[in-house]
C-alpha cells in the first residue's frame, strides 16, 4: 500500500506542470481587441468639430448636444422683419360646429419668444380646452370665408394669451383646416 501512494505521487510530480500559455494568450487577445476597438472610438469622440470649436470660442459650453435644434443659427433678418419665435404645434383638432358640421383643423402657435414657456406646458389642457369651446361656438358659414379664418386666428390667439396671462402667443397659423 505504502508502494501504491509513492507511485501515485511519483506520477504527480512525473506529470509535466500545465502551461500558462493559454492564460496569456487569451489576455493578450483580449488587450489587443480593446485597443483596436477602443482607439477608433476614442479618437472620433474626442475630436473636435470645427462647429463646436467654434462654439466654445463663443463661450456655449456642451456644444450642439445641449442647445435645441437651430437656436444657435443665425436668421438673417431684413431691416423692420420680425425675428420667428418658438412653434408649438396642438394635435389634430376635430370639432362639431354649430348647426350640425364639424371642422378638422391643425393649429401652429408661434411665440413671441425663441421658446416655448414651462407655463403654457402646465396649462395645455386648459387651452386646448378653450379652443375647442371657442369652435364649437362657431357656425360653418362664419369659418368658410378669409374674413372669418382671420377672426378666428385673432380669437385663438387672444382666448390663449389671456389664459396664460401675457401677451406670449404672438401669431396662430392653420396647418389643416377642413370644415364639412
Amino acid at each position: 500500500m505504502a508502494e501504491e501512494k509513492e507511485e501515485a505521487e511519483g506520477q504527480q510530480e512525473a506529470a509535466p506542470p500545465k502551461s500558462k500559455k493559454k492564460l496569456w494568450i487569451i489576455i493578450g487577445g483580449s488587450i489587443a481587441l480593446v485597443l483596436l476597438i477602443g482607439a477608433p472610438v476614442a479618437f472620433f469622440a474626442l475630436k473636435s468639430s470645427p462647429e463646436t470649436e467654434e462654439l466654445a470660442a463663443e463661450g456655449v459650453e456642451g456644444g450642439d448636444a445641449l442647445a435645441p435644434e437651430g437656436a444657435l443659427d443665425e436668421d438673417e433678418i431684413d431691416e423692420g422683419e420680425e425675428p420667428l419665435g418658438a412653434f408649438f404645434p396642438l394635435d389634430t383638432l376635430v370639432v362639431n360646429l354649430h348647426g350640425g358640421q364639424y371642422i378638422r383643423t391643425q393649429i401652429q402657435l408661434e411665440f413671441v419668444e425663441r421658446d416655448v414657456t414651462s407655463r403654457f406646458y402646465t396649462r395645455l389642457v386648459p387651452i386646448r380646452d378653450a379652443i375647442i369651446t371657442l369652435l364649437a361656438s362657431k357656425k360653418a358659414e362664419d369659418l368658410l370665408s378669409a374674413r372669418g379664418k382671420e377672426s378666428l386666428r385673432v380669437d385663438i390667439k387672444d382666448k390663449v394669451n389671456e389664459i396664460l396671462r401675457r401677451e406670449e402667443v404672438k401669431r396662430v397659423y392653420f396647418t389643416l383646416y377642413v370644415v364639412q
